[in-house]
């Protein structure tokens, strides 16, 4: 849920940032600065040992190597973040992304069937994960046609 607020906050941010300094498009701005916020936010939990434990618990089974995945998606979360606000690396981040939130959908299945935790938190509802996952591929979607 926090993930949610996140990205309407970015969006906010950036609809702020297009009213004031103009750009592509409105609706550009928010999918730009959602995904900025929210990757961004995802990347530095990935720093906190609580929520990084959290996540490599999150990790389906018969993948090896659950710490190096986490840590690798989230240098990927980084540099999606990074990129989205760059014209030259925007579609190739954009493209990424996707890819990415199609890929990590089954370890948030994981948490929600197995109750995994993460910082403590109860598991945010497949269902409502599945509409962030949506909103997420739809706002780099939006930022490729840009």
């Amino acid at each position: 849920m926090i993930t949610l607020i996140i990205y309407i906050i970015g969006g906010v941010i950036g609809l702020l940032i297009y009213f004031i300094f103009g750009g592509n498009s409105l609706i550009y701005s928010f999918a730009q600065f959602s995904i900025f916020l929210s990757f961004l936010y995802t990347f530095i939990g990935r720093l906190l040992p609580n929520v990084r434990y959290s996540l490599v618990q999150m990790v389906p089974s018969k993948l090896p190597f659950p710490t190096f995945i986490v840590y690798s998606t989230g240098l990927l979360e980084l540099v999606i973040a990074i990129g989205i606000l760059f014209e030259q690396t925007q579609s190739f981040s954009s493209i990424i992304g996707i890819i990415l939130c199609i890929s990590l959908f089954p370890a948030n299945v994981k948490a929600y069937k197995e109750g995994v935790r993460l910082n403590g938190n109860e598991p945010t509802n497949v269902w409502l994960r599945l509409i962030i996952q949506i909103l997420f591929i739809l706002s780099f979607v939006i930022i490729l046609r840009g």
